[in-house]
């Protein structure tokens, strides 16, 4: 009983401390691989493309991001990518963690909590190509560490990564690092080492000083080892499954599966095995599960016990069996878990059925943050890309997907994304929403909802009424914002990368053209809303307007706005982040630092702090607390209590180092950030 208590106290102090939550709906982008613990059944790792690294302690129920520390150290104001088996746990200590990230490899001995570069240096300012290259690690019984990079030299560290050497080259071709090379362990120590564009499996049995190969003839997509002796599975591009005994000596082939592959193609299939015996494939169409090491295969037809739980997105096929990009098991060999681009799936029942698990795992593109209600704080809708809008009712404790266009939401999903969600500051059902189609189609367009986002109704199309080059995938055209006049609600401001800023005023019915530029990212307004403001990216600056957006001129010219909050009361005081670093690896200019206030709607400047600033906050509540997002030091986030004239670090356990707005959680006290594919939710701004 005793025990109990204290185990309560603190998981209740644990709460209490922490800062920040995450906040929004779970799946979506890509989600590359997963690897459970060792030892701890309720363990488990997944890695993503666009969000970092993120953790489960709970076998897949839930998810919370940990790579902070890794952002930090890269100077990462966009992403952090990670493709399959860069991410590896020491059988022996699990302390020790390794990833393989941003061409260097970064190492935890505290189970993950934080991270420190151990081989590497950080990608240069304008190298926007090093961060997608990565190392995919593997650690053997005795600790060892082994990574092999991009241009297949294969290093070892017997000291948890403090000192490296390297081995003889396994006869691998060069990989891509969309489908890296990689290694990995037998239980008896052999070293194997699988490459998918080129075939064979590499084996070494000293350590990686020698190699032999393997199935010459087979390109293999995937490999596990079997958790005792020398066996190992291997599964090749044509849907055969080899099964070794001897430490890759000899191999039958215990399964064929239908399967499509093509080079650099990340969905591989994917390939488990339990303590137990059992081993789980998944091909594409098809499940097939083992419960004697391989020797005979049920096939289960998962779209017939498939829940989408709590993924809210649409899958990308008609069934979720469509793709896999890896598969894993827990220690206890009670729980599978499967990811592909979309979602995490989770079984319970040896793979008879699955449910989508991705509650805080995060890994969708925000270009605006979420709106909430002004009349119901539980009500928040948010748009992401590729997956549209979702809304919650309940304060982010679940999420559904709004079906804007219904031609867009069929059974075979499409592509589409969702850039800007707002909601009506007097109407309480009414929101807006910009969401962008499929291919061709994928031009802004303007959605208006009178009835909590049950139905849509299409108010504007930029490309039919204003023109413009639309290009079939993503690109910074796409962004825009959203913002109204408070002294008249039927007054409306909106913005578009490419083409600049437009005006309705009766709702959204009729639009006109009132600033051709470009780069616009964000609008806002002062308490009365004669003052309308627009941050720009990359060049031009700030833009204002004191005729209620009818007319515009520079207010501040600079290679950017990185940020820009309005006094909630003061109706001429606003302050902007002087510089532009939306992303540090694709910035080659000089790195201008400054944070400027304007106390006359925008004429003259002063400056306050000479940080590296970005993205800024003033809370409605009280405006003398703000917020700033920044890179200078390393301190992430920072919080001001007198208005800005004096910054301290407000970053306590952010699931992010930094990020890319923030806005007003609906109550006093409460803030949510926002970063490319991570939301996160404080109350504790006042503390």
């Amino acid at each position: 009983m005793r025990f109990l208590f204290l185990f309560l106290l603190t998981s209740l102090l644990k709460a209490e401390n922490s800062t920040w939550h995450p906040f929004g709906p779970g799946g979506g982008g890509w989600i590359e691989d997963v690897v459970a613990h060792p030892t701890n059944p309720q363990e488990v790792w997944a890695m993503t493309d666009l969000s970092g690294l993120f953790r489960s302690q709970d076998a897949g129920l839930t998810w919370r991001k940990m790579s902070a520390d890794v952002e930090r150290g890269v100077m990462a104001r966009k992403q952090i990518a990670s493709r399959g088996r860069q991410f590896a746990i020491d059988p022996k200590n699990p302390q020790h963690l390794y990833w393989g990230t941003c061409n260097m490899i970064w190492a935890s001995h505290d189970g993950g909590v934080k991270w420190q570069a151990v081989y590497g240096k950080p990608p240069a300012i304008g190298d926007d190509k090093t961060p997608g290259i990565g190392h995919t690690i593997a650690v053997s019984a005795d600790g060892s560490v082994h990574a092999l990079d991009h241009d297949s030299i294969l290093r070892v560290s017997h000291d948890h990564g403090a000192s490296w050497s390297e081995l003889t080259a396994p006869p691998i071709a060069k990989n891509s690092s969309y489908t890296p090379a990689f290694p990995f362990f037998l239980a008896d120590g052999t070293l194997c080492v699988a490459c998918r564009p080129s075939p064979g499996l590499a084996i070494s049995k000293d350590g990686g000083k020698t190699w032999s190969m393997a199935l010459p003839d087979s390109i293999i997509l995937t490999a596990r080892a079997a958790p005792t002796g020398g066996g190992v599975f291997a599964f090749d591009s044509t849907g055969k499954l080899h099964r070794s005994s001897d430490s890759g000596s000899t191999f039958i082939v215990v399964k064929e599966s239908p399967h499509q592959w093509e080079p650099e193609t990340r969905f591989a299939g994917g390939l488990a095995v339990s303590k137990e015996g059992k081993v789980m494939l998944w091909s594409l169409g098809q499940l097939v599960v083992s419960n004697d090491w391989g020797a005979t295969w049920t096939r289960h037809r998962i779209e017939t016990h498939w829940d989408r739980g709590s993924y809210p997105g649409m899958n990308r096929h008609a069934s979720p069996e469509g793709k896999c990009s890896t598969l894993t098991v827990t220690a206890d060999g009670k729980t599978w878990l499967k990811c592909d681009s979309s979602l995490m799936c989770r079984s319970t029942d040896d793979g008879v059925s699955w449910t989508g698990s991705t509650t805080g795992l995060q890994v969708l593109c925000y270009f605006q943050g979420p709106a909430i209600s002004p009349h119901d704080p539980k009500q928040t809708m948010v748009a992401a890309l590729d997956q549209g809008v979702f809304k919650t009712n309940d304060g982010g404790a679940s999420w559904q997907p709004m079906r804007i266009q219904p031609e867009w939401w069929n059974d075979k999903w499409q592509n589409h994304d969702g850039s800007v969600v707002k909601a009506h500051p007097k109407l309480s059902k009414t929101w807006f929403a910009i969401i962008h189609g499929h291919g061709g189609t994928r031009h802004p367009r303007l959605h208006r909802s009178d009835d909590g986002g049950e139905t849509w109704k299409l108010v504007l199309d930029l490309k039919e009424q204003f023109g413009g080059e639309w290009g079939k995938w993503l690109d910074d055209s796409e962004m825009g914002d959203l913002c109204f006049d408070p002294s008249n609600p039927e007054v409306m401001h909106l913005c578009n990368y490419q083409l600049g800023v437009f005006k309705s005023s009766d709702g959204g019915q009729t639009w006109k053209h009132t600033l051709k530029t470009k780069n616009a990212l964000s609008l806002m307004t002062s308490p009365s809303g004669q003052h309308v403001y627009l941050q720009c990216l990359k060049r031009t600056g700030l833009y204002a307007s004191h005729d209620h957006g009818e007319t515009w001129a520079v207010a501040h010219a600079a290679d950017g706005i990185d940020g820009m909050a309005h006094h909630p009361k003061e109706e001429s005081t606003l302050f902007i982040s002087d510089g532009q670093h939306e992303n540090y690896w694709s910035y080659k200019g000089a790195r201008p630092a400054n944070l400027l206030k304007s106390t006359d709607a925008g004429q003259t400047w002063t400056e306050l702090v000479a940080f590296d600033s970005g993205p800024l906050y003033i809370d409605p509540v009280k405006p003398e607390i703000m917020l700033m997002s920044t890179l200078h030091g390393g301190k992430g986030i920072l919080r001001s209590t007198d208005g800005g004239q004096s910054w301290h670090d407000f970053h306590h356990d952010a699931p992010s180092y930094t990020v890319r707005g923030f806005t007003y959680g609906g109550t006093p006290g409460s803030v949510i950030y926002h970063m490319f594919g991570n939301m996160a939710r404080t109350v504790r701004l006042y503390e």
